[in-house]
């Protein structure tokens, strides 16, 4: 479940922003916000991580991934034999945009 988001965060942090269905991401924008918390913990993060993406690196969805982002809130992330990871994505989001990273796209792309 946690690789179809990971792999929306590489394309949509290299490709053009035209390159992408705006109604999709916000379809998949709502998705997360509706079941981030009772997802698999591998999948919470990945869909944290899509939710910061879509804020920083496509920017015609900025502000509704801003305010998904509060709506969700802090995520916990159970690691194994770790202790739990507490995931904010707005937070993260603010400060890419204080250090002026909105927009922001990759040149290379590994998977």
């Amino acid at each position: 479940m946690s690789a179809g988001w990971s792999c929306y965060c590489w394309l949509l942090g290299n490709r053009k922003d035209n390159e992408f269905s705006e109604s999709k991401i916000s379809d998949m924008l709502e998705m997360v916000k509706n079941t981030i918390h009772d997802s698999p913990e591998r999948t919470k993060s990945a869909m944290n991580n899509f939710l910061n993406t879509v804020a920083i690196s496509y920017e015609p969805l900025h502000e509704k991934a801003v305010e998904t982002a509060k709506e969700v809130g802090i995520v916990e992330v159970k690691r194994d034999n770790k202790k739990s990871s507490l995931l904010n994505a707005s937070e993260s989001i603010q400060k890419e945009v204080d250090r002026g990273r909105l927009g922001f796209k990759r040149k290379y792309v590994r998977c």
